[in-house]
């Protein structure tokens, strides 16, 4: 190989999964500096999204995390996280190019990429403020993590909102985490209230998305929300015209795209592919199901043809578009009631260099001293 060009093997080792190339970084010199640059890190990523490889399907049971390598999909074992929860449960608060955000009940919050193994204890961010006294009702508090690619920098996103009791008014307060300068800071409120408590933003095109209300009224429509992680501002993203009637609206994300479940009032549930992101227009129906309560689609077959969904927390099954056939999957070690969602492996790292901040290396090792120091458990939870 030493006689291709630099493109050719870039390309090679670009469809390679993660453990591979941690093995390659040995092989010379010029090959570790590639493997390491940032350019290699988002191609493998791109690499992987377009060809539908090295994904892996997280599970989330209570405290303990469970993968499965949807290359070869045969078993789930559990997956170690640096968290240690005492048997309490941990949250998923983000999900970005193969960086898992997670959360334990003592409220430490972990940016973590399993497939390399690294993470970062971000810094402990105090509870909200009620700016108004008549708002006491505690509303939701949701998080979103999304790429700022204008700066190379993940950020975590904190939305927590408080409702007035009597006029059924809300106000938010928004937090937002920059991995590069590691510190939180307030940005503009949201405008909207949330729909959902547990639901975390889906993170496309460099925006994070939730389901929103205008007003706090029953007759309301659900909307969906975008907020840029690089303007760090608003903006409302258009849903199909023909959406009537609906129950309530779930987001995800598909090859990369945009993905809307909608449960309607007769309780027929579609999938909606937005193609274009933020093109009204290239909204594509691609699935509609029957006697299901709530579905999630989590990634499609190589060959496009096959989506596989999680229904109700406890099962898997796979759609075949053409035949609108379904089909259950059965994995061994699958826990019985879970929460899913699909990850790329990646090696975006959580440790951006702090010399380029004017910190020196004996700092950043105190950093991650401490960051591994925390991870073992040493902290009391009550």
């Amino acid at each position: 190989m030493a006689y291709l060009p630099l493109e050719v093997i870039t390309d090679i080792l670009a469809r390679l999964p993660v453990k591979s190339l941690l093995c390659l970084r040995c092989v010379c010199k010029p090959w570790r500096s590639l493997i390491d640059s940032l350019d290699f890190t988002h191609f493998h990523i791109l690499k992987s999204v377009e060809t539908k490889s090295n994904l892996r399907l997280i599970l989330r049971k209570g405290f303990q995390l469970f993968t499965v390598d949807l290359d070869n999909p045969n078993e789930a074992v559990e997956l170690p996280h640096p968290l240690m929860c005492y048997s309490n449960e941990i949250k998923i608060l983000g999900l970005c190019n193969g960086l898992l955000c997670i959360c334990n009940v003592a409220e430490d919050i972990a940016l973590w990429n399993p497939s390399i193994k690294t993470h970062r204890l971000l810094p402990y961010l105090t509870a909200e403020r009620v700016r108004d006294p008549a708002l006491c009702l505690r509303g939701p508090r949701v998080y979103g993590l999304g790429y700022d690619a204008a700066l190379d920098d993940y950020k975590l996103v904190r939305v927590s909102q408080y409702i007035g009791l009597n006029n059924l008014s809300f106000e938010s307060e928004v937090k937002i985490y920059s991995l590069r300068t590691n510190e939180w800071k307030g940005i503009q409120d949201m405008p909207y209230a949330l729909r959902y408590t547990k639901k975390m933003g889906v993170h496309v095109n460099g925006f994070l998305h939730w389901v929103v209300l205008r007003k706090l009224e029953m007759d309301e429509n659900e909307l969906v929300v975008a907020l840029d992680v690089v303007g760090e501002c608003y903006k409302e993203v258009p849903l199909p015209e023909s959406f009537k009637n609906l129950f309530l609206l779930d987001l995800g994300v598909l090859d990369g795209c945009l993905c809307i479940v909608a449960v309607h009032e007769d309780m027929d549930i579609e999938v909606w592919l937005m193609k274009n992101y933020g093109v009204q227009e290239s909204w594509t129906k691609l699935v509609n199901l029957k006697a299901y309560k709530l579905v999630r689609p989590l990634t499609s077959s190589k060959d496009g043809q096959d989506i596989l969904f999680e229904t109700d927390h406890d099962k898997l099954f796979m759609y075949n578009l053409k035949s609108q056939r379904v089909k259950d999957v059965n994995i061994c070690g699958v826990p019985d009631s879970f929460e899913a969602l699909v990850c790329v492996s990646s090696l975006a790292s959580v440790n951006p260099s702090r010399r380029a901040n004017g910190l020196s290396q004996e700092i950043e090792d105190r950093y991650r001293m401490r960051d591994n120091f925390l991870s073992e458990g040493f902290k009391l939870v009550l």
